[in-house]
């Protein structure tokens, strides 16, 4: 309430500032817009420049990258809604995060586990743990651990959460994540997922086999993902492609080249934008064979047909003549 209550105090002398009457000077107004588009202004006190700033617009450059910002409400909304909408009621739930605060959106879990990834910032699991005890659900926290170590059982969770954590993430840090997520999904479970467009999640995600739905948001991919459940039964050819499309190539993990670390080398390579090119191409080629294949049968066919259809015509005429 008390943080609702200032910023509709702002937001009101914001609007106060706006509606000021009198006459702007184009130097005052060019003034005022070189302040706010200078990179060495943003976020600092402006200095000599500051006392040519109106009251609102000194509030925005002070308030665009805290709580303040109307953005961030925006997203916390969408983030609280896309979990309660699509988290099924006595779920257990996985989440790559920072904080236990996603975990209050979550309607009725049976158990909630929270993965922080290794980085440079200090990790205090106190008031982590503090704020998931008050959910009263069995509760597991890993922190500083790399993702390849982190010691899940694959498919045990019926959805997984992974909202704003790979902005600036190397494409070989994203990928290991959905792997952590992925396989730790039962089959039929969901990824629930709000990522920057830069990070090309729902891309990544298909690469894993999963099912993906989503749309674009303010600059966010926000979507879900399902893992698939195993069909029934497959025949030889299916079985061979399932394992062609899931085989990969390991490699080493370099964590001096970012991500949120490895242990013992394992980790999985991300695919080369030659060698997406080339399978694509390999696709494309195998589907006008196939579709060459096909008509050659059809034609074929239809000669046997015709020829059947000759000989049946002149045995026919054979025995009228006779």
């Amino acid at each position: 309430r008390r943080q609702h209550s200032m910023y509709m105090l702002l937001l009101s002398l914001t609007s106060a500032a706006a509606l000021r009457p009198g006459p702007l000077r184009p130097q005052a107004v060019c003034r005022r817009r070189a302040a706010l588009m200078s990179d060495d202004a943003r976020g600092t006190p402006l200095g000599d420049l500051a006392d040519k700033l109106s009251i609102g617009e000194r509030i925005g450059q002070g308030t665009k990258n805290s709580w303040v910002n109307p953005a961030y409400w925006n997203r916390q909304f969408v983030t609280a809604s896309h979990i309660a909408n699509n988290v099924p009621n006595g779920s257990t739930v996985l989440e790559l995060g920072k904080d236990a605060k996603n975990l209050y959106y979550v309607p009725s879990p049976e158990a909630m586990t929270l993965v922080v990834p290794p980085s440079n910032l200090i990790v205090e699991q106190g008031p982590i743990r503090e704020a998931a005890a008050k959910l009263r659900v069995p509760f597991s926290l890993f922190t500083e651990t790399p993702l390849d170590a982190v010691p899940l059982t694959a498919a045990s969770f019926d959805a997984a959460l992974l909202f704003d954590m790979l902005d600036g993430a190397p494409e070989q840090a994203a990928y290991g994540a959905v792997s952590l997520l992925a396989n730790a999904l039962k089959p039929g479970g969901v990824l629930l997922f709000a990522e920057r467009e830069g990070a090309n999640l729902p891309a990544i995600c298909a690469d894993f086999n999963l099912q993906v739905a989503s749309e674009a948001e303010g600059g966010f991919d926000v979507g879900i993902a399902t893992r698939r459940p195993p069909p029934s039964r497959q025949t030889r050819k299916q079985k061979a492609a399932a394992a062609a499309r899931g085989r990969r190539r390991p490699v080493a993990v370099d964590p001096a080249k970012g991500g949120f670390g490895a242990a013992g080398g394992r980790g999985k390579a991300a695919p080369s934008r030659e060698e997406k090119e080339a399978e694509r191409a390999r696709r494309k080629e195998e589907k006008v064979e196939s579709k060459a294949r096909a008509e050659e049968a059809r034609r074929a066919e239809e000669q046997a047909r015709a020829e059947k259809q000759a000989r049946a015509a002149a045995e026919a005429r054979a025995a009228a003549e006779a």
